[in-house]
């Protein structure tokens, strides 16, 4: 049975590393409560377990992260199963992550699509009465930065480091070099595909009476410098922030992951190889739902 999960993971395209982690979890599981896999477990032999793992008889307890990471691997494991007739109920429906002490919805902050939209308004707004810069250069080189954070997740390094032979708008596809000079492709979608579209042949114009942008082989640039710094481009998000909500380059990679996650009906190991997580666990903070998700769930019932 484990063989056959395996072999749909592999199959679903996990990374080995995650595949090795659902399995090296299951495995923990079974062998801490002696089970067989196919064996009947219930909720209650999944709290026993995290209560064995918060209250160990030797030993420190378990991290957090770390029982809510396995926690992730049998919601995994059991939705398998259940699907696959091995068993017949999941006996992970009902089991919540456990919070951290202190755990804070806020720090994970998102955009919602009502506040992206009045960012882009707010964007143009705010160029036309701008001093100093072309208001029309800013603009859209500062739309087409804001795209690639919601719509390829990048982090502000990797945006900042991005070269024009990293783009190819054929293929529809990013080179993206990240955290310990890992490579991953980022797929392009249409709307975003429109938008580097656009800023490249802007680009090019300007490449024409600057300089500094010719010779430059990065996508962006600043007024002098022929590449855009992570201060810089972090300066340029602040400086739009909404009434309320201080706009940072990670809470457009939050928003990425947050709705690539809606969008993939919660796709975690999708969302986790677009934005070039090494660990799964991280990924799965964006599971989390916000207030106004659950308001919006407890509306999607029934009326009569």
């Amino acid at each position: 049975m484990l063989r056959e999960y395996e072999d749909y993971l592999r199959g679903k395209g996990y990374s080995p590393n995650t595949v090795l982690s659902y399995l090296n979890d299951v495995n923990q599981f079974l062998k801490d409560l002696n089970l067989r896999p196919d064996d009947y477990v219930t909720s209650a032999d999944i709290r026993k377990w995290i209560q064995q793992m918060l209250h160990p008889d030797e030993g420190k307890p378990f991290a957090v992260s770390t029982i809510n990471r396995r926690l992730n691997a049998l919601r995994n494991f059991y939705g398998w199963a259940v699907e696959q007739g091995y068993v017949e109920q999941n006996p992970m429906n009902g089991i919540a992550d456990l919070k951290t002490a202190d755990e804070d919805q806020e720090t994970i902050m998102w955009l919602t699509e009502e506040e992206f939209e009045d960012l882009l308004h707010r964007m143009r707004k705010m160029l036309a009465h701008s001093r100093g810069v072309d208001p029309e250069e800013k603009y859209r080189r500062d739309r087409a930065i804001v795209y690639l954070f919601v719509y390829a997740g990048l982090r502000v390094e990797e945006l900042s480091n991005l070269k024009l032979t990293d783009i190819d708008l054929e293929m529809k596809r990013l080179r993206i070099v990240g955290k310990g000079m890992k490579v991953r492709t980022v797929p392009i979608s249409n709307i975003l595909l429109a938008e580097l579209q656009d800023w490249l042949a802007f680009r090019a114009e300007m490449s024409k009476k600057k300089p500094h942008v010719a010779a430059s082989p990065y996508v962006f640039y600043s007024q002098r410098s022929p590449k855009f710094s992570v201060r810089g481009i972090q300066r340029m998000v602040e400086g739009y922030s909404l009434p309320g909500k201080k706009l940072t380059p990670h809470m457009f990679r939050h928003t990425f992951c947050k709705w690539m996650l809606k969008a993939t009906n919660n796709d975690i190991e999708k969302v986790r190889r677009l934005a070039g997580h090494s660990h799964i666990a991280t990924t799965s903070r964006y599971l989390k739902d916000s207030y106004s998700d659950l308001a919006d769930a407890v509306e999607a019932l029934p009326k009569f």
